[in-house]
């Protein structure tokens, strides 16, 4: 018996006999986590979801849901014996039909389940109370992938799968839209695979992250460890969450950059002294202080709301982002000098 509720065995998913993730290994261990697949278009997310719910095939490893292989070289159940649940990010409505209707066409098959899912509750978090007896040509793109959202969840599958679920949702209700859904997954103990482009989404979402990058599942990990601890430079350069500085290893918790002295802290893996590396430097790793004397000048600044995210021009040119918060008495414009708080002391060091 398997220790996971779903699990995805050493599985190659190919579409059109082309191979687009190989040698996949990720699992979901309790009912009612939250699993995200984040990656850039294009990349093979999409087709994995498909696979999983039965619409392709696999010739190479197993898919286990509730301890039954439902997909291998050898068995294949239909998608209509899998009880799983596949939002589309395209409108996937039937046009004949009212949203309400839409919404409520699962709810027969699955009368049976131990879910109490009550309808009327995610039609409202899901804001699409005004529109229940519309037809899918009346209404816009973000509300129909709600309400193929609010289709899926209706239906109480054992998997729910989630393709760029909020892609077409207004930037100001999208966070209100996802706070709710976690809250709904999670009372309801709703397994999900969520396919996002979206860091931050997977991040929230997300009990772990699985980031397909280069045909392959690169890390799956929780989100922390995905940010503060990628495991490759394509990780760091697709989080674009920071720079990779060359450096020169001096000693056991500490190395040295040229632009920037010595930088002290717990090195991740180890390094023999004189070693030369690529040393990991996210925004909020370095410290601003107007007092030090390591002042370096100001190319640009983006304003995040809780947060400015300067961008530093060191002597040798390389771009240095430093987080600082919105509500520091000083703004520092384009053009100025930036202290940087000296000794340079970091949590860990990620190098490569």
């Amino acid at each position: 018996m398997s220790k996971n509720f779903f699990e995805i065995k050493d599985v190659t998913f190919a579409i059109g006999g082309k191979n687009k993730v190989n040698d996949v290994n990720i699992s979901i261990k309790n009912e009612g986590d939250t699993i995200c697949i984040l990656g850039p278009s294009g990349i093979g997310k999409t087709t994995m979801l498909r696979t999983i719910a039965g619409l392709e095939k696999i010739n190479k490893g197993e898919i286990i849901l509730k301890d039954k292989v439902i997909s291998s070289n050898k068995i294949h159940i239909e998608p209509e014996k899998r009880n799983i649940a596949l939002s589309f990010q395209e409108n996937s409505l039937f046009p004949h039909y009212s949203v309400d209707k839409n919404i409520h066409l699962g709810i027969k098959k699955n009368s049976s389940t131990d879910k109490n899912i009550n309808s009327k509750e995610i039609i409202k978090i899901l804001n699409i109370e005004d529109i229940l007896s519309k037809y899918p040509h009346q209404i816009s793109a973000g509300e129909a992938q709600r309400a193929s959202l609010a289709r899926s969840l209706i239906s109480q599958p054992d998997l729910l799968l989630l393709d760029e679920p909020l892609s077409n949702v207004d930037q100001s209700f999208k966070e209100d839209i996802q706070v709710a859904l976690k809250q709904l997954l999670n009372k309801n103990k709703i397994t999900t695979i969520v396919v996002t482009h979206d860091s931050y989404e997977a991040f929230y979402l997300g009990s772990k992250c699985a980031l397909v990058l280069d045909n392959e599942v690169k890390q799956f990990d929780d989100p922390y460890n995905v940010y503060h601890f990628p495991n490759s430079v394509e990780v760091v350069n697709f989080l674009n969450r920071g720079i990779l500085l060359p450096a020169k290893v001096t000693g056991g918790n500490s190395l040295e950059n040229d632009d920037l002295g010595i930088i002290k802290g717990k090195f991740i893996k180890h390094y023999p002294t004189g070693s030369n590396v690529k040393l990991l430097l996210q925004p909020e790793d370095l410290e601003h202080d107007d007092d030090s004397n390591l002042k370096l000048e100001v190319v640009d600044r983006k304003f995040r709301g809780t947060n400015f995210i300067y961008t530093l021009k060191t002597p040798s040119n390389r771009l240095i982002p430093v987080a600082v918060h919105s509500h520091h008495w000083e703004q520092h414009e384009v053009n100025e000098k930036f202290g940087i708080k000296r000794p340079i002391e970091l949590e860990h060091i990620v190098c490569f």
